[in-house]
């Protein structure tokens, strides 16, 4: 599958994400990592979408498989980690996100 075509996929995933159809988004993006295993944007949607179904241990396995880390993504690891009752975790994670939060300003 060429890049243009795994790009149109993430932008459809992104709009079923937007509209609150999770179902359809899960699939999506389910699909794009069967492709590439390593893909952000689709890590960080299915993230987030473990994140809307109170499901913190599938956000973090999600958010552990991203690369990068940014301010957005210590964000998303807070919440996870308060989920799972990893308060001091979250505690941690929350600090990193205003750090970096106020470092990209």
């Amino acid at each position: 599958m060429k890049q243009e075509d795994i790009e149109t996929l993430e932008i459809l995933g992104h709009v079923y994400f937007l509209q609150g159809r999770a179902k359809e988004a899960n699939i999506v993006f389910n699909g794009i990592l069967a492709l590439n295993d390593n893909n952000e944007s689709a890590l960080r949607h299915l993230a987030a979408l473990s994140l809307d179904e109170g499901n913190g241990s599938e956000a973090l396995r999600r958010i552990d498989a991203c690369a990068s880390a940014d301010s957005a993504l210590w964000l998303m690891r807070a919440k996870a980690l308060h989920m799972e009752d990893r308060k001091a975790e979250a505690a941690e994670s929350m600090a990193e996100y205003v750090r970096r939060n106020q470092a990209d300003r």
